[in-house]
């Protein structure tokens, strides 16, 4: 352990008062997902090594291959903006710049790099950013300077190819690009990680980093070499395991004696330079010198003795061969163990390699189409999974591409059929396919060996296409975009004649299977992807489910659940039959209509026949549902219940959820999610009657969430012509082009049930008992009383003493008594001001007059991207959860308000504004709608960098002021609109950001 003397102590204040004004925090933010990078914030730690030229040092994967915003924050607190203009595509470091000319406030200190000083056993301090706080000193030893260079993950980026040096000085997040200090305040070395088990620290070297330094400042390129090879530094002793002969180890200790091994190889990439599989050209008439045996490529333990005649002991000597011998060929000796030369042991083994250019299998440029990022697979990627690179394009996010934003890491080796092994070629390809075109993608899992195909949906609608390419001279990204996508040729359908086909004469069809036929007929299953969280959906949800046919003429109309189809802008696949057709939302309210086009649905498909009969407990029934594979399953069972329990909860975020609508339970669960609940045939039924099997009620999904918040599903029915038909009804005679959310009027109330014997003790009267029990005979259920659960948005104002209360029991509405919560469907409140009612209160019976009130939509038709921010009209589950007593005059409750949906990652809007928040305010402007938001941004025309007020306050009526950074080359402002008639396709319009399409391809 080693003691600090108080000259050294006095010594280190000294030193490290003069340098903390050369060391800033850098905040960054990571624009797009890119490579091994994800998409995000994050802090890290950089330290000036030029004021003259505005350098600061940092690592790598601070300074990023990604796309990144950042900002350099000095001692002082002055805050300037840096750039990348240089990440080395191997070793853990990069430079940032600066103008020396916008700091203001602050003597800034250059750091000395100082390689040649770092030694076992230096007392050492690194000071930086560690684990976000603003300044952290860390003092320990250097304990070695030989150590293999850290490993971070398979999917992570890793350095390689270099020696790492090693303290105890447990550091953390936060102090990546610490300087790590002498006690004259020289760099030494470069802070790049640490361990998770113990307290060691990992340090770059600095000797290669400052060849890049110098060639930076004089504006020359930074050459960088590669053999597609990995070296790891081998002990002698290893090497003799390995078979080194012992001749041959006299002979490299008698050169060298300081050195303690060789370097050896352990991975060659499949096509690269240094592989014996490598694509060669015409070859060359060569002089082999005598008693040297040459070989095809390297190989995995192969040892390094020499290098265009220069003996090799450690990478630093390789490399500065290879650095500057890019597109030339070098000659490296090697002893394997098992081949000999021409001379025995002694013989040596040579290959020849072309040193290629390290940049250029080091992507600077990425496509982004339907919320994808995909670029060429970079060296990085390949040798962590030993993909041979040129064999596909890697996708660093999936986007909408697999409807999945989570999807990332695997290669596209084919797009309808046609090669895409580089950029170039995807490009290509792309820019032929119409928008919600429908291909075939065969894409291959990294570290797998075989393709696999996936069909793809084109998107060009609800996402710009561009094309990004890094500019390190400017320190930032030029954006092209690509050219509209061309229209889809719609091939007209060739009627074919019917042709008399001789079959052998089947069995004659069960009866009832024939009825089972015609009911999997018009079930369908739907795939929805959400391309944003919006209206308390997130887009990485999966929204899939089983529907039903309820009408083909004169329109085509699919009932689904809200849990399949959630919300308006979304993107519809339905499977009718085998057979997948587009559909759009033509009705949103406790379920989901859907159309199609007529023409593309298969001849065999029927409406379901409606059973007039209304269900009712212990009625023996059969459930009749489809899996995603189109397989038909059926369960027979019988009714448990109707209308018990019928309440679900609130969720976080808040979105749709079923209120006030009646269950239909059976007793065992059929292992589907979705289908149709039917009649049970009687067993002296006839074949007609078996052939005709009658629907009941729609067997549908529903969702919500647990007390503990965990989303939870299950399965119950509702009854078609109580609830579906009329709606029906209403779309056909609109033709489909009326309002997909018509305004509508309730009471505001969410209503509960309450066993009959409880509110019999609260109360209620003996001939009031009695018409209960007889009512629910007529379905051979039990009586639960309606009660007040809870409202579902504030109350207008009035006499509380005349409004409902929470618990009120309700007994008549409009003089009807009310028995059943289905009844509710029946009072028409569209067009009722107000409605009497009678509740039971306090044992007493009271008459109510109560207003209805205008009901919140639960979805919307105008979306709009704000600087990452994902924002919309308030929908009716937000105004479930703020207080309905006494709300918060914040909350905007008569304004359509601007709602915070979701945030997408590396935005500028991330950790900033807040989903499930109002946006009250920006700048000092009110926006109290999205037309008011969309016109602030019209109006103020921002400029990238500066910073935003927002004012935005919760659903508890909390405040925050946030600032925003603006950033409209990666994160422009976009409104998307549903068309009001016709084919209501969702439009894209650009609101800001226009400046910075630099082209189109």
């Amino acid at each position: 352990m080693s003691t600090t003397s108080q000259s050294d102590k006095e010594t280190w204040d000294r030193t490290i008062a003069r340098v903390i004004n050369g060391i800033v925090s850098i905040k960054a933010t990571t624009t797009r997902p890119f490579d091994t990078e994800s998409a995000g914030d994050y802090t890290a730690t950089g330290f000036v090594i030029s004021k003259k030229h505005g350098l600061i040092l940092s690592n790598r994967h601070v300074v990023s291959p990604a796309p990144i915003t950042s900002v350099a924050v000095f001692v002082n607190y002055e805050e300037i903006p840096c750039y990348p203009v240089y990440r080395d595509p191997i070793h853990d470091f990069g430079v940032f710049r600066y103008d020396p000319a916008k700091l203001k406030h602050i003597n800034v200190e250059e750091i000395e790099l100082r390689p040649d000083l770092a030694r076992v056993g230096e007392d050492i301090k690194v000071v930086g950013n560690d684990a976000g706080e603003k300044l952290s000193i860390l003092g320990s030893t250097l304990a070695r300077l030989d150590r293999h260079a850290p490993s971070y993950g398979v999917d992570s980026y890793n350095d390689f190819n270099t020696f790492y040096m090693q303290a105890a000085s447990g550091t953390s997040g936060g102090s990546s690009g610490s300087p790590v200090l002498n006690i004259h305040g020289q760099a030494i070395a470069l802070n790049a990680g640490g361990s998770n088990s113990s307290q060691s620290s990992f340090y770059l070297p600095l000797d290669r980093v400052v060849r890049a330094v110098e060639k930076i400042k004089k504006g020359e390129l930074v050459s960088r070499g590669t053999l597609q090879t990995e070296f790891l530094h081998t002990s002698y002793d290893e090497l003799r395991r390995l078979g080194l002969k012992e001749e041959v180890e006299e002979e490299c200790r008698a050169r060298n004696a300081s050195a303690t091994g060789l370097l050896s190889v352990i991975r060659v990439l499949k096509g690269g330079p240094a592989s014996s599989e490598r694509k060669r050209a015409e070859p060359k008439e060569e002089v082999v010198p005598e008693g040297v045996t040459r070989v095809a490529g390297l190989e995995p333990g192969d040892i390094l003795f020499a290098c265009n005649g220069q003996y090799i002991t450690n990478f630093i000597a390789l490399w500065s061969i290879i650095d500057d011998s890019v597109g030339q060929d070098i000659v490296l000796d090697i002893f394997r163990s098992g081949k000999e030369g021409k001379e025995g042991p002694r013989g040596k083994l040579q290959v020849v390699c072309t040193v290629q250019d390290l940049h250029a299998i080091t992507p600077n440029r990425f496509l982004e189409i339907g919320g994808a990022v995909i670029h060429d697979l970079s060296y990085q990627v390949g040798r962590s999974h030993n993909v041979e690179l040129g064999t596909g394009v890697f996708c660093a996010a999936s986007g909408f591409l697999l409807w999945s934003s989570w999807s990332r890491d695997f290669l596209i080796t084919h797009v309808a059929g046609k090669p895409t092994k580089n950029l170039d070629q995807f490009i290509e390809v792309f820019k032929t396919l119409p928008d919600y075109e429908r291909v075939p993608f065969m894409t291959r899992s990294m570290g797998r060996n075989e393709d696999q195909m996936l069909m793809v949906d084109i998107d060009r609608h609800f996402f710009l296409g561009a094309l990004f390419e890094r500019n390190d001279t400017a320190g930032t990204w030029i954006r092209r975009e690509l050219e509209p996508a061309p229209l889809k040729q719609i091939e007209p359908v060739k009627e074919e004649k019917e042709e008399e086909t001789a079959f052998e004469e089947d069995e004659e069809e069960d009866a009832e299977d024939v009825g089972l036929d015609k009911i999997k007929s018009a079930l369908v299953n739907v795939v929805c992807r959400l391309p944003y969280s919006i209206y308390g959906h997130t887009s990485a949800s999966n929204y899939s489910g089983v529907g039903m046919i309820v009408s083909l003429s004169p329109i085509p109309l699919v009932l689904f659940d809200r849990s399949s189809v959630p919300t308006e802008m979304l993107d519809i696949r339905l499977t009718v039959s085998n057979k997948n057709i587009p559909g759009r939302v033509v009705y949103m309210g406790q379920f989901a209509l859907v159309t199609f086009d007529i023409e593309l649905l298969p001849k065999n498909v029927t409406v379901p026949e409606w059973d007039e009969k209304p269900l009712k407990v212990r009625d023996e029934v059969r459930v009749v549902g489809l899996t995603s594979d189109q397989l038909l399953v059926q369960k027979e069972t019988s009714i448990a219940s109707i209308g018990v329990n019928f309440n679900t909860w609130q969720c976080n975020p808040p979105r749709h959820r079923l209120i006030n609508i009646e269950n239909i339970n059976v007793a065992e669960s059929s292992g589907c999610w979705g289908g149709v609940i039917v009649r049970k045939p009687l067993k002296d039924a006839s074949d007609d009657e078996k052939k005709s099997l009658k629907v009941a009620a729609y067997y549908m999904a529903v969702s919500s969430q647990n007390k503990t918040g965990d989303d939870s599903y299950w399965t119950q029915g509702l009854d078609i012509r109580r609830y579906v038909l009329p709606v029906v009804a209403r779309i056909n005679a609109e033709n489909g082009q009326g309002q997909i959310e018509p305004p509508r009027r309730d009471l505001g109330i969410e209503f509960s049930d309450m066993p009959l014997a409880t509110v019999f003790t609260m109360g209620l009267s003996q001939k009031r008992f009695d018409a209960y029990v007889k009512a629910a005979k007529k379905i051979r259920g039990v009586p639960r009383p309606l009660i007040v659960e809870s409202r579902l948005r504030p109350a207008p104002a009035g006499d509380e003493e005349k409004a409902l209360k929470i618990a009120d029991i309700v007994l008549e509405i409009d003089g009807k008594p009310i028995h059943r919560v289905s009844q509710l469907a029946e009072l028409d409140l569209d067009t009722k001001e107000f409605v009497e009612m009678v509740v039971l209160r306090g044992r007493s019976e009271i008459t109510l007059t109560v207003p209805t009130t205008r009901a919140y939509p639960t979805t919307g038709t105008n979306v709009v991207q704000f600087f990452g921010a994902i924002v919309h009209a308030t929908h009716a589950a937000v105004l479930e959860q703020v207080d309905t007593k006494n709300p918060s005059p914040l909350i905007p409750l008569s304004t359509p308000g601007v709602y915070v949906g979701g945030v997408s990652y590396g935005s500028p809007a991330l950790d900033n504004i807040r989903p499930t928040h109002w946006i009250l305010e920006v700048d000092g402007v009110p926006t109290g709608s999205i037309e008011d938001l969309t016109n602030v941004v019209r109006t103020k025309q921002w400029k990238t960098g500066e910073y935003i007020r927002i004012k935005q306050v919760n659903r508890k009526g909390i405040t925050s002021v946030v600032s925003v950074k603006v950033d409209e080359r990666f994160w422009p402002v976009l409104s998307w609109k549903r068309e009001e008639s016709g084919a209501r396709k969702w439009t894209q319009e650009r609101i800001s950001g226009m400046e910075f399409v630099e082209g189109s391809i």
